[in-house]
């Protein structure tokens, strides 16, 4: 109570019951251990792990193509291309987080949640993803999935991997325009209360979808013929072609092959199973406003 009473005063009470918790009392701590530590030192060696990480694959630019409407129906829409298209590739970012030591606490077996009620009666409960109909369903599509064609006599294990996505414009200062329009992904395969711990390392970074540029509003009115009297209206329909071009882009061939056939990953635990992956779940602003 002395250390928690010194030095800095964000030490709260739940924060030294956790200390004495899940470290003091914990079976693997040793006092010995700390011999000669040094915060410093341990900060540069996690700083080294970070690096090696399967998650800190190198993110690729690329530029994605939107459909510019001419104003006439006799004029066909012209093409307009945007750069700067950060993104990594969905399978790759699946792949890394099924290997990771965050998939020990993944579920892979979906299932149906009762109570009994004060009645004596039993209710369904729903509480995560994985034991929601749509989970247990599309478990049920994946065990009667297509024979890979390049492994057609797999009895590898078949398990979902629950895409959750979530796309905000971020503001990156109080003052000025600066801003990131980023994509994340997470698993439902993880409960919600530990997917929502900040520091979980459960939520993932896909994608950063690049703004219209400086460009476009000069190409727009030199083809648009009704610019003039309707740019804000296709200023939104711009937008939210660029929205689908993204993600055109982010779907793309291989995403479909591992969607039909799954893919094979070595996860944490040593096994090597066959992942399908699913979208349940889309939050987003409305980017065209």
């Amino acid at each position: 109570m002395n250390w928690k009473d010194s030095g800095p005063s964000t030490k709260s009470d739940g924060e030294v019951n956790r200390l004495v918790d899940e470290v003091l009392l914990d079976p693997k701590f040793k006092l010995e251990d700390l011999q000669g530590f040094r915060a410093a030192r341990e900060n540069r060696r996690t700083d080294t792990a970070d690096k090696n990480s399967p998650f800190l694959d190198s993110f690729d630019t690329a530029t994605v193509e939107i459909d510019v409407p001419s104003g006439s129906k006799d004029v066909p829409p012209a093409k307009f291309s945007i750069p700067g298209l950060r993104y990594r590739k969905i399978p790759a970012v699946i792949r890394s987080m099924f290997a990771s030591p965050l998939a020990s606490k993944f579920h892979l077996s979906p299932f149906k949640l009762f109570r009994k009620a004060p009645n004596g009666e039993e209710e369904r409960v729903f509480c995560e993803v994985y034991d929601s109909d749509a989970f247990i369903e599309e478990n049920d599509k994946i065990q009667r999935a297509p024979v890979p064609p390049d492994d057609p006599g797999c009895k590898r294990e078949k398990a979902v991997a629950a895409i959750m996505v979530w796309s905000d414009a971020t503001h990156l200062a109080n003052f000025g325009t600066a801003k990131l329009w980023p994509i994340y992904l997470l698993l439902g395969n993880l409960s919600k209360y530990f997917r929502s711990l900040p520091n979980s390392g459960a939520c993932q970074h896909i994608a950063y979808i690049p703004s219209l540029p400086d460009s476009f509003q000069d190409f727009a009115a030199r083809f648009h013929k009704k610019w003039g009297t309707q740019k804000k209206d296709i200023m939104t329909h711009c937008r939210r072609e660029l929205m689908h071009a993204v993600w055109k882009f982010l779907l793309d061939d291989e995403f479909i092959h591992v969607y039909k056939y799954g893919m094979v990953i070595l996860c944490a635990d040593g096994i090597e199973r066959r992942i399908y992956p699913r979208i349940f779940t889309y939050s987003a602003d409305y980017p065209e406003k």
